[in-house]
């Protein structure tokens, strides 16, 4: 049987336990708008107390959940994948608008409409939150303590991926999911090639710009390409 330090059990509820709970009780209303103190209180919350329960409690540093400074080149790597998928979504949205396709599926389209009806600084709050918070909640932090607690590596970097994909189901259809998954597979696989957070962090605030802020404004270039052709 596997002894659980205190700390940490206290540590993997928060990070895990505390972002499933927060998802079910998002998943409740999925077409209701979007509370903005309560979406960003309570994820900075559960990430601050995670690092507050590393420092003060486990009396560990922030590299034990891998954020430390000085690592360019994983930044580098982490600016360069974000910057690609960057390109690549805007490719694939612009050969579909070309086609005359629809910029982002229909069954995408409430998910998406309730983030462009947010205010414009909610939206890069959002952005900045979710590549802070999430990687210290679904990457640093459990990733390294299940793998010394496991010692398994692979174990310890899915279940996070698990919770994760799972937190991610309101107001977006299936195959948000899907890109989802995606995502955290290229975010944890990064993360387990260079053990840095920041860089996770910041292919994390990309991707999720393109997500948030490029679909609405290629679908609002497309109606007015429809528009000029009529």
């Amino acid at each position: 049987m596997i002894a659980v330090p205190v700390a940490t059990l206290a540590g993997l509820l928060v990070a895990l336990g505390g972002t499933s709970v927060l998802a079910l009780i998002k998943s409740r209303n999925k077409l209701a708008p979007i509370k903005a103190a309560f979406h960003l209180s309570s994820m900075w919350g559960l990430a601050l107390a995670v690092v507050a329960i590393v420092l003060f409690w486990e009396r560990r540093s922030l590299t034990s959940i891998g954020i430390e400074g000085g690592h360019y080149g994983a930044w580098a790597a982490g600016a360069l994948i974000g910057l690609t998928m960057i390109t690549f979504t805007v490719l694939s949205l612009h050969l579909a608008l070309q086609r005359g396709r629809s910029a982002m599926p229909e069954s995408s389209a409430q998910g998406l409409k309730r983030l462009t009806d947010m205010p414009l600084w909610f939206r890069y709050a959002a952005v900045i939150t979710a590549a802070i918070t999430e990687e210290i909640l679904f990457r640093g932090y459990p990733i390294e303590r299940l793998q010394e607690l496991t010692g398994n590596i692979w174990l310890a970097a899915a279940m996070p991926l698990l919770v994760f994909v799972l937190a991610h189901p309101g107001g977006w259809s299936a195959g948000h999911l899907v890109g989802v998954l995606f995502g955290g597979v290229l975010l944890t696989g990064l993360y387990l090639v260079t053990r840095d957070l920041v860089a996770c962090m910041i292919t994390h605030a990309l991707i999720d710009s393109t997500i948030i802020f490029l679909p609405a404004l290629l679908r609002r270039y497309g109606n007015r390409t429809a528009g000029g052709d009529r």
